[in-house]
């Protein structure tokens, strides 16, 4: 597959490194509490833009069994070094991905859903989950905020180094049209590639219109990983959804 406009296709190696500041494993534990407290003895999982695989290898290890679906090749050729066990994975995209069964919890997180850059697109992705859900099935993901942008990347810089690969990653953001660009100039064994990220920055007024346009029902909002309400200093919006009965 053409990698060529793909998010994470130059940048993949680095990702892990470039992230090392979060903490997956509280994470983890975190988006378990939400599969534990909604699904009634959950044994499969499916990760929607699952990256590296880090989640993926740790529910594997706690003996459920996860399927990680991502766009970016070279991602995926990273998560494969942790593909054991009951992960498995697979490369596809979230508004047209086909899996055979249905899987007792479905997230996706950091932000991915960002990367639909129109609500027909959330919307096709969310019409495309539900062909993987059931009655008992609950769909966890998250959207980055405006509050998020306009303090932590919109004309930041960072420059990371790893093995020999030097990464400068900066951000714009575009308020009128809620665009926001990431940038990333990759040097390594003498050469430069450059890699754009374009995402936007949707409204939890446009994704509940879109949940209730593709028959989901909306049982938690909550704000940054914990079980708060969101308010004006959210950084990730948690919508904790499933089909309307």
């Amino acid at each position: 597959m053409d990698q060529k406009g793909i998010p994470y296709a130059e940048i993949a190696e680095a990702y892990d490194y470039m992230l090392r500041h979060v903490d997956y494993q509280q994470w983890y534990e975190y988006i378990c509490r939400i599969m534990l407290g909604y699904v009634k003895n959950p044994e499969t999982v499916l990760e929607l833009g699952c990256g590296t695989g880090k989640f993926g290898a740790k529910f594997s290890a706690d003996g459920f069994d996860v399927l990680g679906i991502d766009l970016s090749l070279n991602m995926l050729r990273v998560a494969k070094t942790r593909a054991f066990r009951n992960f498995r994975i697979m490369l596809s995209d979230m508004q047209t991905f086909k899996v055979k069964k249905k899987f007792d919890f479905i997230f996706s997180v950091h932000d991915t859903m960002n990367y639909q850059l129109t609500m027909d697109d959330v919307r096709k992705v969310l019409e495309n989950v539900k062909h993987a859900m059931h009655r008992g099935s609950i769909f966890l993901f998250d959207i980055t905020t405006e509050y998020n942008v306009n303090n932590f990347f919109d004309e930041k810089t960072s420059v990371y180094s790893i093995r020999g690969m030097d990464v400068e990653w900066s951000n714009s953001y575009d308020r009128e049209n809620r665009i926001i660009t990431s940038n990333f100039l990759v040097q390594r064994d003498g050469r430069e590639t450059k890699e754009s990220h374009i995402q936007k920055i949707h409204t939890p007024e446009e994704i509940k219109d879109a949940l209730h346009d593709c028959g989901f029902e909306i049982h938690e909002i909550f704000s940054d990983y914990s079980f708060e309400p969101p308010d004006n200093e959210t950084v990730m919006i948690n919508f904790v959804t499933s089909l309307k009965r």
